[in-house]
This record gives structure tokens, sequence and C-alpha cells, in this order.
């Protein structure tokens, strides 16, 4: 394998780690704090009786078209299985001949990404391990291609009333958002 064609994996898997952890990280924070919000704005147009009754009559003409949306969250690119790599990596790390937390974590997680058809986790954890792999530009392609859409995806729930209510310090500054939010769902 060309050694800077393994330097670029390398640093791929890394970003492709960070970028997931950081993706991770920014949807549990919101998952958890969605509900505090939430009450926020319940208590907020309990301050504001006519205006919590627009609200109320707008979200409810609403509620059919919103309980027929479905949002796809799986972001596992669909690729050929790599039995020989998942072999590689269960030699190393399977429960029965290791006896090691991380690796047998390891182990988990390649065998739910070889289940799933997910070679660049497969990927990761051999990266991981160190074990010496081939791969083409194809890829490598798709490794970006995954790092970019974390990226949006984590753009996208940073730009969340949820994410922006958390990230203020100010009270007025919620407010504000739980307005625009108000608003954004009367319009």
């Amino acid at each position: 394998m060309n050694h800077l064609k393994y330097l670029e994996f390398q640093r791929l898997m890394k970003e492709l780690q960070f970028v997931e952890s950081d993706y991770e990280y920014q949807n549990e924070i919101i998952r958890i704090k969605d509900s505090d919000f939430l009450n926020s704005v319940n208590d907020f147009l309990n301050n504001y009786p006519e205006l919590q009754e627009i609200y109320t009559n707008k979200k409810s003409k609403n509620i059919d078209v919103i309980e027929d949306v479905q949002i796809d969250d799986d972001i596992k690119e669909e690729i050929p299985e790599d039995k020989s790599l998942y072999r590689s990596i269960a030699k190393s790390t399977h429960p029965d001949k290791v006896d090691n937390k991380r690796l047998n974590h390891l182990y988990k997680q390649a065998t739910e990404a070889y289940d799933n058809n997910d070679l660049i986790t497969l990927y990761k954890v051999s990266s991981e391990l160190d074990i010496n792999i081939e791969f083409n530009e194809d890829l490598i392609n798709q490794i970006r291609n995954k790092i970019d859409l974390l990226k949006s995806r984590t753009k996208m729930l940073e730009s969340t009333f949820t994410f922006k209510w958390i990230k203020s310090d100010d009270e007025s500054e919620k407010n504000k958002i739980i307005l625009e939010f108000i608003r954004s769902r009367i319009i």
C-alpha cells in the first residue's frame, strides 16, 4: 500500500471518528434538553393566553401532516461486505479469545458493521487495531462523503431552536428564541 495513501486513510479515519463523536454529542444534548425547551415554550405560552390559543389551534391543524413525516436517521453506507477484513478483526478481538473490554467492544462494533454491510466502520475498527488493509479511491471518497454528511447533520442540529435555546445564557435571548419557535409554528 502506498504510504501517502495510508496516511491519508488514517487522517480520514481520525476525522470520521471526531465528526461521528461530535454528531452523537450534539444529538444527545438535543434529545435530553428538548423536553426542557418545550416546557419553557409551554410556560411562555401560559403567560400569554391569546398567543397560546392561536398556537394550540394552529398546532392541532398541522398534527396530521407531522405524523405522516418519517425521518431516516441511518447514516450507514450500503457497500459490499468484506469477510476477510471482518475475520481479521474477529481473530484479535473475539471475547472467547481475548479478555479485554476495549477489544471486545471493537468486536461488537465490527460484528454490527459486518451484519449491516457497513464497510467504513469495519475499516475504522481495523485502523484502530493497526490491521493492514487494502483500499481504493472509491472507499476514500465514501469516507469523505460520510464525513461531509455527518458535518451537515451536525450543522442542522446546531440550527434547531432547542440547540440555540440551550446555548443561550441570557434569559431575554431564550425568550426571543421561544417566540421565534412559536411564530414558526403559527405561520
